[in-house]
């Protein structure tokens, strides 16, 4: 009996002794919001003492709307921390909601009466559609431990290129051809092209680029559009036969979206075609692959010829971009009763040629053959190689 007396007996003094240090804890120390207690934090500053001089902090603006913002680009905003207290201001970095938002503190130690600025940074995520994000700054201000920072607004293409992707599906090699894009802006600023240029020199000369505000009937078209403009692509004659891609790249007035890129893409067909193992007519890539530099390989294809100059049209290879390609013509013959010719064209890696990478990678562009003609709308071909050597 005696023996669970004692034990009770100091389980009550166990439990006075644990609340009043709790008591105790709670009159020195300000509560900061985290139902787990005080946070312990090694960068957080200490809370001001009640019963002293303590800060005290005014945001004039703790959330900022920032409208609409292109989802590609990167938005900034200064928040002002004013210190209507007595004692100095501490300001440290607290959690934020993502990594695309961040904080940087201009002054981390404001004076009483004194003010500073908290930079507040974030990307859209490549995500159109509501944006909301927030940043916590942490004080020594025991009324206000806290601070949380937010951004607010809507992300959206600032300008939407329609289509995304200009595609002329079959032209003629000795025809001229237009295509159109519309570029709408859901700025009220105006959109205004201030450059254009072309990622492929080789064919750069083949279009022409000009543009035109697009009309009030044309805007009603996109829901947020409050301007824009109309992109006429022409592509003169002359193009090498196959498939050609291009990229039109648009330098703008618009501070969020300075550059704009516009694929263009499609077929020129004549009366020159080229078949054979390995072709792609889409692309004008003909297709080896891997090739052992102790075997070398060797690839056939056919020149196809129609229409009323085919007994007269002559070949002549006149360039090639990869030392490691050897090119060849045979003896052109009529076939299907003379309505077609055709000409023998043999690429050839040779056995002995040093490792190369021509996938069209970063690592190493096609190879590349130029071939003339004395056709008066097809003076040239271009044959794109897609080849590796390897040892």
């Amino acid at each position: 009996m005696k023996v669970s007396l004692a034990v009770i007996l100091a389980l009550v003094l166990g439990v006075v002794a644990g609340l009043g240090t709790a008591v105790l804890r709670m009159a020195l120390t300000a509560w900061d919001g985290n139902p787990a207690g005080p946070a312990t934090d090694p960068h957080r500053p200490p809370l001001a003492r009640s019963g002293g001089p303590v800060p005290r902090t005014i945001v004039e603006q703790a959330e900022y709307d920032f409208g609409t913002m292109d989802f590609q680009a990167e938005g900034r905003h200064d928040f002002v921390f004013r210190n209507a207290g007595d004692a100095p201001l501490i300001l440290t970095v607290g959690d934020t909601s993502c990594r695309c938002a961040l904080s940087k503190i201009e002054n981390d130690r404001i004076a009483p009466g004194q003010s500073g600025k908290v930079t507040l940074t974030w990307t859209g995520e490549h995500k159109p559609g509501p944006y909301r994000q927030t940043a916590t700054i942490v004080t020594n201000d025991p009324a206000r431990p806290g601070v949380i920072l937010a951004v607010s607004g809507r992300l959206t293409a600032v300008v939407r290129p329609v289509p995304q992707e200009l595609v002329f599906s079959t032209i003629s090699a000795n025809e001229p051809a237009t295509g159109q894009v519309r570029l709408f802006c859901c700025l009220a600023q105006s959109l205004e092209i201030l450059d254009c240029q072309f990622d492929d020199q080789a064919t750069a000369g083949y279009f022409a680029v000009t543009f035109e505000p697009l009309s009030a009937e044309e805007l009603r078209e996109e829901k947020e559009a409050q301007g824009g403009l109309l992109m006429k692509v022409a592509v003169k004659p002359g193009l090498p036969q196959g498939g050609f891609q291009q990229t039109i790249r648009l330098r703008t007035n618009l501070p969020s979206v300075p550059t704009l890129e516009v694929p263009v893409q499609g077929m020129v067909q004549s009366d020159i075609s080229i078949v054979g193992r390995g072709w792609d007519a889409e692309s004008s890539v003909l297709n080896v692959g891997s090739v052992s530099s102790q075997l070398g390989a060797q690839r056939r294809l056919m020149l196809i010829v129609r229409g009323l100059y085919r007994r007269q049209v002559t070949f002549k290879p006149v360039s090639s971009e990869s030392d490691q390609l050897r090119v060849t013509l045979g003896e052109t013959t009529e076939i299907n009763n003379g309505a077609v010719t055709q000409t023998p064209l043999i690429i050839e890696i040779p056995k002995g040629s040093r490792p190369a990478n021509h996938f069209g990678s970063e690592q190493g562009d096609f190879g590349q053959i130029m071939i003339e003609t004395n056709h008066p709308h097809v003076p040239k071909l271009r044959i794109l190689v897609r080849f590796g050597v390897v040892e």
